[in-house]
């Protein structure tokens, strides 16, 4: 079959998949509720303060006293336009006698559940991103071997949320299987034997992984995801019961896709939430630069490969990684650096 038959065919099938088995999914939208302590940087660059808001409007700035404990220093108000999608914040810092001293307004450029993005003087104002201190931490793993173009090799995401004494791991994906007498490909749930060989990153071109912190929201999302095509396997109704690299492909698709928009499961693509990693969709397209130069077989080493160069100052490596699951705060992690 040539190949632009191929992906034309593919096209109509998985439209009509989608919209049959998908599009039945209930959407999950962007999360945000300001209510919190909440750690911000400018220009990349953490700073010593947080600001803890609450629900009455008050915003009361903290600061690490001699005892290395966060002590409140000075209160101002905040308002929102809106509480749940708001575009401005105005800040209201307090004066002798609690009279207004200063009004400062923050445009809003993006937010999520447990990030949000502010501007402030217009156009050239600086940009502030704020991430919410969380009791808990949550990775994203990207992992693949190279395998050869006739088979490939393992290919998965994994999404762990620990506190740093407790740690939970999900990882599903599609892996090899082989016997004295043949070699196949499963679609579904990675073994903790075969996630232990993805431990240390790959030092050569045989495998490609990417490793990142993000937040509540994006994890979340794509943990909905993960889970919606782990009941598909335990169900027995995944989209194609005779092609795992294929179900794989969409699935991996559909969960990076979900770290940056929320309702990914829909047919019609997903709502834009803060950025979280820059993209690389699979398309099926002849356009497309993954599915339409490389094997159906590797597609999640070279997907993940082309996002590990997007995001190359994301990626934890092995030393960064470790500190951070160990719940070590001074590990120099994604969500504080961009």
């Amino acid at each position: 079959m040539k190949r632009s038959v191929y992906f034309a065919f593919l096209g109509l099938s998985l439209s009509f998949l989608f919209s049959a088995a998908i599009s039945q999914e209930r959407p999950q939208g962007c999360q945000f509720n300001i209510t919190g302590t909440w750690q911000s940087s400018t220009d990349g660059q953490v700073k010593a303060l947080r600001e803890h808001f609450a629900g009455n409007g008050v915003m009361t700035e903290l600061a690490r006293n001699g005892s290395d404990q966060w002590q409140a220093t000075t209160r101002s108000r905040y308002k929102l336009d809106d509480a749940k999608k708001p575009k401005t914040m105005i800040v209201t810092t307090m004066g002798t006698h609690g009279h207004a001293a200063e009004r400062t307004t923050l445009e809003i450029e993006s937010l999520d559940d447990g990030v949000f993005v502010t501007k402030a003087g217009g156009e050239e104002g600086k940009v502030t991103r704020w991430t919410r201190i969380d009791p808990y931490r949550y990775f994203v793993v990207l992992a693949a071997g190279k395998g050869d173009p006739g088979f490939g090799a393992a290919g998965f995401a994994m999404l762990i949320k620990t506190d740093g004494v407790h740690t939970q791991r999900d990882a599903l994906g599609s892996y090899p299987v082989v016997t004295p007498r043949q070699r196949y490909a499963v679609f579904g749930e990675i073994s903790e034997e075969l996630r232990k060989e993805f431990d240390k990153e790959p030092v050569n071109d045989d495998g490609s992984m990417l490793r990142i912190e993000v937040t509540a929201g994006p994890y979340n999302r794509a943990l909905e995801v993960l889970k919606s095509w782990q009941r598909r396997v335990d169900e027995d109704q995944v989209l194609y019961p005779t092609i795992p690299y294929l179900n794989n492909a969409v699935y991996l698709n559909q969960l990076t896709s979900s770290l940056n928009e929320a309702g990914v499961l829909t047919w019609k693509g997903g709502t834009t939430c803060a950025e979280t990693i820059k993209l690389q969709k699979l398309t099926w397209l002849l356009s497309d630069p993954i599915m339409a130069k490389h094997n159906l077989t590797q597609t999640p080493y070279y997907l993940f490969k082309t996002l590990r160069e997007l995001n190359a100052p994301l990626h934890l490596s092995d030393s960064q990684f470790h500190a951070a699951l160990a719940g070590e705060q001074a590990a120099p992690v994604a969500i504080s650096s961009r």
